[in-house]
């Protein structure tokens, strides 16, 4: 698996050696993209090697995306020109060549545009223009390879020679061409080819290429990520199951960064208590395919309380990661009993002889004269 590199966009501000120029724009459809001195579609100026940082927002509630319109067709061309993530965004974009460029709304270009102007290196023949700032490694497997642009500054004409990069340690860097011929016209290309060795640390590098053309120099920086191809598991962790039950989950193995092999699993329950069952304890993966693995627990004849339950994954001898599930044995709840069943025609009746014995003693009352009732009552 190749990541490509280019113009892209990168929600990631840059750290590295290059600076970077701050702007803040807020979207209008109907009106452009208006600065906070409130300057509509401002013109962007940076010098030639610097980056931009572009912070957007939407004012108006609409969808906005800015792009950089690097081949001057008016039309967002992917990966040419470089775009930002869609408005609430900061993103970082470049490298640019020496020029004047557009930039543009994706989705309103007709009222947001203006201009966007990259200054020549001053006193040179020549500018070194890396097709994007960043580079993306997976050490010991990947190659990532971007163009490196040599373009003609005050109409020079002439070949630029490019000394072999000087990466940092861990980093191997290597040109296709060491010298190109550059005219007003034509620039020269070259491509640069960076890869990094199995024991290289994950971070963040710089590699430095230095042109001349004889009579003076330039330096043009890229900044190399490092990451290393791996995997990671994802499941629920906070498992409740009732005594004397049992419960599943499902969870899975995922690649990152090109991660291809098999993956061997093993439990462990602490304390002792639950049986704990997997469905499969061999499982294979790629960037395409995930793994999928059924997580049985049973609390049949184990305590009240906590357990945890690890899953170990391993691929090799230094490459494992775990994921625990937090099992909380609980007392199931226990059902009601069933009420006693009442009788209706029964209750009847009882209400009917309440009623009677209570008229009779208020007739009682009364009259003052207690009497004894000769209300027939006949039960059937």
């Amino acid at each position: 698996m190749l990541f490509a590199v280019g113009p892209l966009k990168i929600s990631i501000v840059q750290k590295a050696n290059a600076t970077a120029l701050a702007v803040s724009l807020v979207g209008f459809a109907s009106t452009g993209w208006i600065r906070a001195d409130g300057t509509v579609n401002p013109t962007i100026t940076i010098p030639h090697g610097e980056l931009l940082n572009i912070t957007t927002s939407s004012g108006d509630g609409k969808h906005h995306e800015f792009y950089v319109d690097v081949d001057g067709n008016g039309i967002r061309d992917y990966p040419v020109d470089p775009i930002a993530d869609a408005a609430p965004s900061t993103t970082t974009l470049g490298y640019f060549a020496p020029g004047t460029y557009t930039y543009y709304d994706v989705n309103y270009p007709a009222t947001m545009h203006g201009t966007f102007l990259v200054l020549p290196p001053p006193g040179s023949n020549f500018a070194i223009t890396p097709a994007w700032w960043l580079a993306v490694i997976v050490h010991g497997s990947q190659t990532s390879s971007t163009t490196i642009t040599v373009s003609s500054v005050n109409g020079f004409s002439g070949m630029v020679t490019l000394s072999p990069p000087n990466p940092p340690a861990g980093i191997t860097a290597t040109l296709s061409k060491s010298t190109v011929s550059v005219s007003p016209s034509t620039p020269g290309t070259t491509l640069l080819n960076l890869t990094a060795g199995p024991s290289t640390p994950e971070g963040r590098y710089n590699v430095t290429l230095i042109g001349s053309d004889g009579t003076g120099s330039q330096t043009a920086s890229l900044t190399t990520l490092v990451f290393v191809a791996d995997f990671q598991l994802s499941g629920t962790t906070n498992l409740p199951v009732p005594l004397g039950s049992s419960r599943n989950d499902t969870f899975r193995l995922i690649s990152n960064w090109g991660f291809s092999g098999n993956i061997t699993l093993a439990t462990l329950v602490s304390p002792m208590g639950p049986r704990v069952l997997l469905n499969t304890t061999q499982v294979t993966i790629t960037p395409q395919k995930w793994g999928y693995v059924l997580l049985t627990v049973d609390t049949a004849g184990v305590q009240l309380g906590d357990y945890n339950v690890t899953i170990t994954a391993t691929s090799s001898a230094s490459k494992s990661h775990q994921l625990v599930y937090h099992v909380s044995a609980w007392p199931a709840p226990i059902a009601a009993p069933p009420g006693p069943l009442i009788d209706i025609q029964l209750l009847v009746i009882v209400g009917i002889l309440v009623s009677v014995v209570a008229l009779v003693l208020l007739d009682a009352l009364w009259t003052g004269k207690p009497r004894p009732a000769t209300i027939p009552i006949t039960i059937a």
